[in-house]
């Protein structure tokens, strides 16, 4: 996983935003993401910036979509980044992605992973 893949911010849905996890969604440049759809924690650079973050890849089961996803959530980030490029490495897989009854067992999971992330980066 000590690659970095590069992509351009694209627009999604919003759900991130409305579960309380704002992400920028990735559309890759001429490669692909070949791993197990799940959730990640990441390096991100954004804007000569180097930042934290949990990165999702799949389908969004939990909200019976079918096109593959990439959106990453970055720690301590706000700013509107749309069409802009950015580059991401995958550091460490949290879980794998999981179809849930109800939005609040989802947001309940998110904030575990969040979690999760957070412990693994300050044990680094």
């Amino acid at each position: 996983m000590d690659h970095f893949f590069l992509g351009t911010v694209i627009h999604g849905l919003g759900e991130g935003k409305n579960l309380g996890f704002p992400t920028v969604n990735i559309k890759l440049n001429n490669s692909e993401l070949d791993i197990d759809k799940g959730i990640y924690a990441v390096i991100v650079d954004v804007d000569s910036q180097r930042y934290k973050g949990m990165l999702y890849a799949g389908t969004r089961p939990t909200f019976d979509l079918q096109d593959m996803s990439i959106e990453i959530h970055i720690f301590n980030f706000n700013k509107n980044i749309y069409d802009q490029p950015v580059s991401f490495k995958l550091c460490k897989k949290i879980r794998d992605e999981i179809k849930f009854d109800n939005i609040n067992q989802l947001i309940e999971q998110l904030h575990q992973d969040k979690e999760k992330v957070y412990k693994f980066f300050h044990f680094l």
